[in-house]
């Protein structure tokens, strides 16, 4: 394998599938998430190389997407950053929130993010469906345009989704609402909008003024027209929850296609990690990196292993 080089994604004979975090003249490091350590793996060289095979890109877009690995002075060990937790971390965290999962009481009761969501789906049908909005939108009519729009998201709101001030606040001009609710309405039109629309849609909710509300005001329409391919952003949260899990969004404060890609990518991802605890769509996954973000564990227990290499782990490598 002379062609190993920093971010290859690899596939060792025992340890799994990994991504190369960086090179030394005699030895290569690996990330291997199996190992359910922050640490990657020191192989010796050229005796590893009899154990890896590359792995072709985009087969793991979120090991792809990893955030950068730092030298651990202590260890010198190549790592993850310390507040990273392991998949199975993050879901024991969510079930300390919300006994019995996805389908417990406390998950589904009223009031809660997940419901706030859908009921918020359910309004959004009314609202903006059956040409509605189109027509809206052909007279000019800003202010029923917008109180659509408050009246879709104050269901969210009612669970801390959005600001509905802030969300006013930023629609208050027809001058910049109008070609923001015409992006808008040019994603929902179709069923895959591509690209192209997206960013129409980032522009048109950038130029709102408000940076703070540019992104989640941008999503939360598409998101709740249709959970089961377009996610919410909102930067704190899906910036806390992604650092968490080690992934890299690469989120600028403007709203913009290629964070938002990331985001659906690493979400369709752990929507497939989830679906066997009762996760349905990206509203599931948005109520867990709701959780990851903002709920710290209140017990370390478990998180030893994820933190240290583990004696094992720390002998010389084949």
């Amino acid at each position: 394998m002379d062609d190993l080089s920093t971010g290859t994604l690899v596939r060792h004979a025992t340890l799994g599938l990994g991504r190369v975090v960086a090179l030394e003249p005699n030895a290569v490091h690996v990330f291997f998430p199996a190992a359910e350590s922050r640490f990657a793996a020191k192989l010796r060289l050229p005796d590893a190389r009899r154990l890896l095979r590359r792995e072709a890109a985009g087969n793991d877009p979120w090991l792809e997407g990893l955030t950068p690995f730092s030298l651990d002075a202590e260890t010198r060990r190549y790592a993850l950053a310390a507040s990273w937790i392991t998949h199975d971390q993050a879901v024991a965290q969510f079930t300390a929130a919300y006994p019995g999962g996805f389908s417990g009481e406390a998950y589904l009761a009223p009031g809660g993010r997940a419901a706030a969501w859908r009921a918020a789906a359910a309004e959004m049908e009314g609202a903006f469906g059956d040409g509605a909005a189109a027509a809206l939108l052909a007279d000019g009519d800003h202010r029923a345009l917008v109180e659509r729009a408050l009246r879709v998201l104050g269901k969210a709101a009612a669970a801390g989704t959005v600001d509905l001030d802030e969300v006013e606040a930023a629609l208050a001009d027809a001058e910049t609402a109008l070609p923001f609710f015409e992006a808008v309405l040019a994603v929902l039109s179709v069923p895959s909008p591509a690209r192209a629309r997206f960013e129409r849609l980032f522009a048109a909710a950038g130029a709102l003024g408000d940076s703070a509300v540019a992104w989640p005001l941008a999503t939360a329409l598409p998101f709740v027209a249709s959970p089961a391919k377009q996610v919410f952003l909102s930067p704190r949260i899906a910036s806390a929850a992604a650092d968490r899990l080690g992934f890299d969004l690469r989120l600028d404060a403007a709203p913009g296609w290629s964070a938002y890609a990331a985001l659906r990518t690493f979400s369709d991802g752990l929507l497939e990690r989830l679906r066997p605890l009762g996760a349905r769509d990206l509203v599931d996954v948005e109520a867990f990196l709701h959780a990851i973000a903002t709920r710290r564990a209140g017990s370390t227990a478990g998180r030893s292993r994820a933190t240290r290499p583990s004696a094992a782990r720390s002998k010389p490598a084949r």
